[in-house]
């Protein structure tokens, strides 16, 4: 609200002192605030997104129930689960998961696919969530062995 009000402030002040000759001192002194305001504006967002991603900590949110199934194609898989945010205060609304399919043959386990991912779920504290997205493996190679996956939250966005 007050950056409406301050918005329509000056932009009546800058009308009058385009109109009005004797106003052209305070439009350069307008100009000077607005920019000044829209500097303000801006630190606050960055620093709120900032600190949006701060308020929970990694620990505190664990995926349970994982499961894989094939996609559309050969190179897409449908992964659910289950997201719990064991946060005492703060709504989880998002995080970042990272995740890697290794093909595992004898006693050896190589890396073929790894993508991140962003799932979009808001959990209230001290709940959880059962999720169901689909990743894109666009580079992987035929697997020869036994697949086996590991899930990994790289960052989680809060409010």
């Amino acid at each position: 609200m007050l950056r409406i009000a301050i918005f329509l402030l000056l932009l009546i002040m800058i009308l009058v002192a385009a109109y009005l000759p004797k106003f052209r001192r305070a439009l350069g002194m307008t100009l000077m605030v607005l920019l000044g305001a829209i500097g303000v504006i801006i630190w606050e967002d960055t620093r709120e997104r900032e600190m949006a991603f701060q308020r929970i900590p990694i620990s505190q949110a664990q995926l349970s129930h994982m499961q894989v199934r094939p996609g559309l194609n050969s190179r897409s898989f449908v992964v659910t689960g289950r997201l719990q945010n064991a946060n005492q205060t703060f709504i989880m609304h998002s995080v970042t998961l990272q995740a890697t399919l290794e093909d595992c043959h004898a006693t050896e386990c190589e890396i073929v696919g790894q993508e991140k991912v962003e799932l979009s779920l808001e959990i209230p504290p001290n709940q959880a969530r059962d999720f169901s997205m689909t990743i894109p493996f666009p580079t992987m190679p035929k697997i020869i062995g036994e697949p086996t996956w590991q899930y990994e939250i790289l960052r989680v966005r809060a409010r």
